[in-house]
């Protein structure tokens, strides 16, 4: 028997855990995360980005605030398909870009950024079908 709504709380937990070193580097060492982010290697500042502090520090802050409300609804096993929509947009949006500027990164790089801005929008995705009722009767 397939228990869905612990497999979307434990996708749900998934992604807040994976993006709380993000938001935490965003939101409180906002140059290292520009520079370095992630492992030092340099994703973000790739290129002929420019800091901005105020930006990154909102990034991070943003990141902390929805982790804050994903891990609240996979505790409370309430709203868990909104903030899996939410993480859906945010990963899909943020995958889209990054795939049309992969040519700035070595091949190693590229495959990295890939697979890791991949796994967001496929948690949300599992959360989604988990939360749905399913006529079957297996919950």
């Amino acid at each position: 028997m397939v228990n869905r709504p612990a497999i979307g709380r434990w996708a749900l937990v998934a992604i807040a855990v994976a993006m709380l070193p993000a938001g935490i580097q965003a939101a409180f060492t906002p140059r290292t995360f520009f520079d370095d982010f992630p492992l030092g290697r340099g994703w973000i500042s790739v290129g002929d980005a420019t800091y901005d502090e105020h930006l990154v520090r909102d990034v991070g802050a943003l990141f902390i605030a929805l982790i804050i409300v994903t891990v609240w609804a996979a505790w409370k096993q309430q709203a868990m398909a909104a903030v899996a929509i939410a993480w859906l947009v945010q990963g899909v949006l943020h995958l889209v870009y990054h795939l049309g500027h992969l040519e700035q990164l070595d091949r190693a790089d590229q495959v990295g950024l890939v697979i890791s801005l991949t796994a967001v929008p496929v948690l949300a995705l599992v959360t989604l079908w988990a939360s749905t009722p399913y006529a079957g009767g297996v919950t």
